[in-house]
């Protein structure tokens, strides 16, 4: 096992970082001396012993073979499907074989598309394959309708250009579990591609570069290998990539063969890529000469990537150049830091591409530390679930002086180590007054961090032992938001039951709470539409900027989900319109949002409300976007999708409960 070191800082020990290959792999050989330019000419050996990882096994299949993996665990508790199909829809036998799609919907006499006959991860999820009758690649998809897909036609009534632009820019990872949601089974599903001619690039390629860039790697390997040696060079080079960041050196080097190496690596992202991976291959094929020269040979091309010389040249020949501290770590970067064997930046962390993260995660030379750190990070981009965020939590020892002063530990506040703390000490308190502060830290700090939906999840097992009574009233307010958040709308309604409308605080939770309760669940048909209208116009008019911004939002989430409102409503919501915030998109994308929702366009409607909302999440857009996200998925059938959103959207808005 390979592995990175990584620089110390304060309470942090100096911990490896290694990159552990999960993917399995029976394959062809590297030819990364054949392949490509850049590499060793034919008949060139090794000026040292071939590395494991890198030698072929003329025994072995041809076939990719993906390791058996553990099932994808839920990242909310029961009863709520933020971030898995499984939850937010009804589930259905697997199919008995594998899905079939066909250009121009003529049918092929022969199964034409390579699907995975179950979710990326499941038990049973080995991957089938049918043989390619000229079928675009593009079709290549990994999960059904029946397993949370979004149809074999949902490009249908889009244009080729749009999607590929659109798409090419997805925002993920996002701050936001439905949108997480929505963006993997968006990529990982197999449908026709959209009419009209492309922009020269592979619609699959595309696909992998997004779902790498959202930390999915297996899946992006996973979808790369339906279309076995069927592949161009941006196919490759996302393979290739995928590959580098599960430590499969053999994998990512094989991909050489099909990536040209170009003429321009100072303006050529592609040539510029196969530059990197050539020195790459060469270095850890122990080529190092051959390495030295395309060194030379880049810098002569005039690419400019001091930290790529830096690193290339300390693994190559001992050489350590300086290059300035990065504030961004890719792939590429980190692979090249194991293979130099340097410390890794000491906020590595923060600055890693997400689909590292969770090599941090299993690496065991990586300190417990640093772990909390990266599992929140995962866990914000729905990578992690809140159970095993928990796990992660547990793991730093404190001193029970540490725990004893929590309030007033020399742990910073808003540091992972902090809430780590919180959610031990909590386990630990007895009494009820105690539990109570604890838990509504918990709550506050996680919102403020991003972190509220993973740490209710975490906290799960603990707040459901917790039986509502009047000594717990004080906690009631974020109990009953905590299980609204995860879909638990009884459990909420047995905490709401509990405030009383009597204080100025516990009203506004009240009002705030059941507008929440509404949203995610509430029938259209049968609300009081006076009593709530005139709840929203009070609040509108009330001159408090935080209480109009949850009447404005709360109104328009109403109205996209089909609940019918006053006139009233829309006057006073004209006379507030000042305290509105947030970021607001382009006219023209909400325009074809509206018009992508109207014609039942589904994939279009999904990638244009992505794009909408943002990676920020819904929290930070203007109410409009996001209550035309919501519209637009309702209008094609995706209504649990659009009420999480709604929901997201007004949560954001709403104190109540916040701790």
């Amino acid at each position: 096992m390979t592995s990175f070191r990584v620089k110390s800082e304060g309470r942090f020990a100096a911990a490896g970082f290694a990159l552990i290959a999960s993917f399995a792999l029976s394959g062809a050989p590297v030819v990364a001396q054949e392949a490509n330019m850049l590499q060793a000419p034919t008949g060139m050996q090794p000026s040292g012993p071939v590395p494991e990882s890198l030698k072929s096994d003329s025994s072995s299949s041809a076939n990719l073979a993906p390791a058996g993996e553990a099932g994808p665990r839920r990242i909310v508790p029961p009863g709520y499907g933020a971030t898995t199909p499984s939850s937010g829809m009804p589930q259905a036998e697997e199919p008995a074989g594998p899905s079939q799609f066909f250009p121009a919907g003529k049918r092929a006499s022969e199964p034409s598309v390579r699907m995975l006959s179950a979710v990326p991860g499941q038990d049973n999820s080995g991957i089938q394959i049918g043989t390619l009758t000229g079928v675009d690649a593009s079709t290549a998809g990994l999960i059904s309708a029946q397993q949370g897909g979004l149809g074999t036609d949902m490009w249908q009534g889009a244009s080729r250009a749009d999607i590929d632009r659109y798409l090419s820019r997805l925002p993920v990872p996002a701050r936001s579990p439905v949108m997480n949601d929505l963006a993997r089974r968006l990529l990982l599903t197999g449908a026709q591609p959209p009419e009209g001619a492309s922009g020269g690039v592979s619609l699959l390629a595309i696909r992998l570069n997004r779902l790498i860039a959202a930390g999915q790697t297996q899946a992006a390997l996973d979808l790369g290998a339906t279309v076995g040696n069927e592949r161009g060079p941006a196919v490759a080079a996302g393979i290739a990539r995928a590959a580098l960041a599960q430590g499969d050196d053999r994998l990512a080097c094989d991909a050489l063969k099909d990536i040209p190496p170009g003429n321009d690596p100072a303006h050529d992202a592609m040539a510029a890529f196969s530059v990197k991976l050539s020195a790459y291959c060469q270095i850890a094929a122990g080529n190092t000469e051959i390495a030295s020269l395309t060194l030379d040979l880049a810098r002569e091309e005039g690419m400019d990537d001091a930290l790529f010389y830096s690193l290339a040249s300390e693994a190559a020949a001992g050489i350590t150049l300086r290059a300035p501290e990065p504030n961004k770590l890719t792939i590429v970067d980190t692979a090249f830091y194991r293979l130099a064997d340097r410390e890794l930046p000491e906020n590595a962390v923060e600055i890693v591409e997400p689909a590292l993260l969770q090599s941090m995660l299993a690496d065991p030379s990586v300190s417990d530390e640093m772990k909390v750190a990266a599992a929140e990070r995962a866990a914000a981009y729905g990578l992690l679930d809140g159970r095993d965020l928990a796990a992660f939590y547990r793991k730093p020892s404190f001193t029970p002086e540490q725990m004893a002063g929590l309030l007033t530990s020399d742990i910073p506040e808003s540091s992972s180590l902090r809430r780590a703390m919180i959610f031990q000490s909590i386990s630990m308190a007895a009494a009820a007054d105690e539990r109570i502060h604890l838990f509504k830290l918990a709550f506050a700090t996680a919102e403020s961090a991003g972190l509220y939906y993973p740490t209710v999840e975490a906290l799960y097992p603990e707040l459901d032992r917790m039986v509502p009574s009047d000594a717990l009233r004080p906690l009631a307010p974020a109990a009953a938001r905590a299980f609204i958040a995860i879909g638990e709308r009884s459990r909420a309604q047995d905490w709401l039951s509990l405030i009383s409308s009597g204080g100025q605080m516990l009203g506004r939770d009240t009002r705030e709470l059941t507008g929440l309760m509404r949203v995610s669940g509430g029938s259209p048909q049968s609300f009081d539409s006076e009593k709530t209208s005139a709840e929203i116009v009070s609040d509108l008019k009330s001159g408090v900027k935080a209480t109009q911004l949850y009447a404005a939002s709360e109104a328009m989430m109403l109205e996209a989900l089909g609940f019918q409102l006053t006139p009233a409503v829309w006057d006073a919501l004209l006379d507030a319109r000042g305290a509105l915030t947030g970021d607001v998109p382009p006219e023209a994308l909400l325009n074809r949002l509206q018009a992508a929702g109207q014609k039942n366009a589904v994939g279009e409607t999904v990638l244009l409300s992505l794009d909408a909302i943002g990676q920020k999440g819904p929290g930070t857009v203007h109410p409009r976007a996001s209550a035309q996200a919501v519209a637009s998925l309702k209008a094609v059938n995706l209504e649990s999708e659009a009420r999480r959103l709604a929901l997201e959207a007004l949560m954001a808005r709403s104190n109540a409960g916040r701790g």
